[in-house]
C-alpha cells in the first residue's frame, strides 16, 4: 500500500560525467511523485530540475535524496515547498 503524499520539494541535480542523468532518473525514488521535469547538458556535464511530491518529512527527504544522488556521482540540492493536504 502507498501512503498518500504531503509535501512538495524542488530538487537540484548536478552531473559532471557520474551515471547518466536523464529525465527518467528521480523515477527510481519510492514514494515520490515527480510533477515536473528539466534536463539540461553541455558536453559530459547535466543540470535536472524537478518539482516532486513526497511522504517524507523535509530533512528526511533531504537526507534521502542526497545519499541517494552522491551514490550515482551526483551533487543533489533540495528546497523544501509547501505541506500539501
Amino acid at each position: 500500500m502507498v501512503r498518500p503524499v504531503g509535501h512538495e520539494s524542488l530538487v537540484i541535480v548536478l552531473s559532471s560525467g557520474g551515471s547518466p542523468l536523464d529525465s527518467a532518473a528521480l523515477d527510481a525514488l519510492a514514494v515520490t511523485a515527480v510533477h515536473w521535469v528539466r534536463v539540461e547538458r553541455e558536453g559530459e556535464a547535466a543540470c535536472l530540475a524537478a518539482r516532486v511530491c513526497h511522504d517524507d518529512p523535509p530533512d528526511r527527504f533531504r537526507e534521502r535524496v542526497r545519499a541517494w544522488g552522491a551514490a550515482r556521482g551526483w551533487a543533489v540540492t533540495v528546497a523544501p515547498g509547501r505541506r500539501l493536504g
